[in-house]
């Protein structure tokens, strides 16, 4: 049974036609319009997310912005609420651990998030709403760009300008999905990682403007009737009074989360609200899972994400799962490692498998870039246990992979009582037969093995199962970095004058860089080749920097 991963915050009356002979991963949803962040599409997904046991005894009242872990409030453009506030969790995260407040582009991201000029990926326009989650397929395989780069005034034909010249300065490498009906887990993941990503049902009529305090009572909602709404919880209090809310419409018991919302700081209490505990859709499965951001790696120009998918988990992978005899899977993305980037310091890959075991290999291909089946060939990078559900980092021990193509692949096992072999996977997924996501899939991608005799290729088990010619390719990704000095822009292995040079040409439009050369070019790691570009690699050639 196909699991239901995400939901949707889409434009009510967006209208598309399904290609013929697709069979896509089906959401039973309604649209409904509204008056901000249009209506979330909700449907009945499992419940998924783990629990967290906090490290220290937690206080009774705590706030994040207090502590200073927070940025300042925004205003959103358009209907991108899921946008702002996976944004802020991320802000909140960097503030934490690296004390740096970083301004990053939410319009970025919104643009990146859009139909591509061939028609696949999401399946919207900047205008209209998305994805609660649709920002960890954004996070976790392109990163993310300073707002000074690409700010709220950038347009689509700036973002396909971009595209090739903009590089991030951040990727999110773990990502913990929350059992958020579990209070001390919302708490725990507060105070660990600074802030959480969750979604309401928004009624207009049940804040109390004077305080600042919201509360919905209206039991019986149908998902055609939610108007969704997506905020960054950064702290709570156990004695926040009932009394703050709306009278008639107030809570039995004291308590309620900080919202740190995206309506300006004329909104609220300049931009932060209190919502109860109690409040009846506040963390409603319909909405899927909430999220903390659990780790963050820092990228320049000489990192790179290996990978053969960009746009993150639509689905679970574990529809050959129903087999008592197949408790173990092994899932393989192939990856070129051609291109210098073949230092690997971690690999990611998403699932909701807690408790399996999972191992981790190097695979080499064969002549027809299939993974060889002879383990004897195969390299054990690392292993362990799917701690939790959501998108798990791996350190590989600085493994180089050969200077060629090959196969990145994720072995795992549950024992005879519990777990799974599920594995993220992204894959064609349609409302009511109306695609929302296409994906990019090709033939020598993405790989299943020990489910026949000779490892399948997914675009054949797709089109063979469930007569669908687009398939999906398995989240697994190889966080890499080059040995090759930053400002090595003719990629001969040394930085010398020549590179200067070739750099000088370029501003002036006379040689034109690759996408690989530009990233060695931009020597500052801001995103832009300019002139101070090539004043700091002078400056580094006679030692005076």
């Amino acid at each position: 049974m196909r699991k239901k991963l995400l939901s949707l915050i889409t434009a009510c009356g967006m209208i598309l036609s399904i290609p013929s002979g697709a069979a896509a991963a089906e959401l039973d949803a309604a649209v409904t319009g509204a008056e901000r962040d249009i209506a979330i599409v909700a449907a009945d997904y499992p419940e998924v997310g783990d629990t967290l046991e906090p490290e220290t005894e937690l206080p009774s009242s705590y706030s994040s912005a207090d502590l200073g872990y927070v940025t300042p409030i925004r205003s959103q453009l358009h209907n991108t609420c899921w946008a702002y506030s996976s944004t802020a969790s991320l802000e909140s995260y960097i503030l934490k651990y690296s004390n740096v407040s970083d301004h990053l582009s939410t319009m970025h991201l919104n643009l990146w998030a859009t139909k591509t000029n061939e028609g696949k990926g999401w399946q919207r326009t900047y205008l209209d709403a998305g994805y609660p989650y649709l920002a960890l397929g954004y996070f976790t395989s392109f990163g993310m760009i300073r707002n000074e780069l690409f700010n709220e005034s950038s347009s689509q034909e700036d973002y396909n300008n971009s595209i090739g010249k903009l590089y991030p300065q951040y990727i999110a490498d773990s990502v913990i999905y929350l059992k958020a009906s579990d209070r001390d887990t919302v708490k725990a993941a507060v105070y660990t990682y600074g802030g959480v990503v969750g979604n309401f049902h928004y009624d207009s009529s049940a804040l109390n403007e004077t305080t600042g305090a919201y509360y919905s009572n209206t039991p019986g909602l149908k998902t055609s009737q939610f108007i969704g709404h997506s905020i960054e919880i950064v702290g709570w209090d156990d004695n926040y009074g009932t009394g703050n809310f709306l009278s008639g419409k107030r809570p039995t018991n004291n308590g309620a989360w900080l919202c740190k919302n995206s309506y300006g700081e004329g909104w609220g209490n300049k931009g932060y609200f209190w919502i109860s505990y109690e409040d009846y859709y506040l963390f409603d499965s319909r909405f899927g899972p909430s999220y903390a951001i659990s780790s963050v790696k820092p990228m320049n120009a000489n990192n790179k994400v290996q990978q053969d998918e960009i746009y993150g988990a639509t689905y679970e992978f574990d529809y050959l799962d129903d087999n008592s005899r197949l408790r173990k899977m092994t899932y393989a993305n192939v990856l070129d490692f051609s291109d210098g980037y073949r230092n690997i310091d971690e690999i990611v890959f998403e699932s909701t498998a807690k408790g399996s075991s999972y191992t981790v290999y190097y695979i080499p291909i064969d002549n027809n870039g299939v993974p060889v089946t002879d383990t004897s060939l195969w390299t054990e990078l690392a292993s362990g246990t799917v701690e939790y559900q959501g998108y798990i980092s791996v350190d590989t021990s600085g493994f180089i992979a050969p200077d060629e193509k090959g196969a990145i692949a994720v072995q795992i096992q549950r024992d005879s009582s519990s777990g799974s072999v599920s594995i993220g996977v992204a894959e064609l997924l349609t409302v009511s037969r109306i695609p929302i996501f296409i994906p990019e899939t090709e033939y020598g991608q993405s790989y299943i093995i020990g489910y026949s005799t000779e490892p399948m290729d997914m675009k054949d088990l797709y089109k063979n199962n469930y007569d669908d010619n687009y398939s999906g390719n398995f989240v697994i990704k190889a966080l890499t970095h080059s040995y090759e000095p930053n400002g090595d822009v003719d990629r001969d292995g040394a930085f010398t004058i020549i590179d200067v040079t070739v750099t000088q040409r370029k501003l002036i439009q006379i040689t034109e860089l690759d996408k690989t050369q530009m990233r060695f070019a931009d020597f500052d790691n801001n995103g832009e080749v300019d002139i101070i570009d090539c004043t700091k690699m002078q400056r580094r050639l006679t030692y005076l920097t």
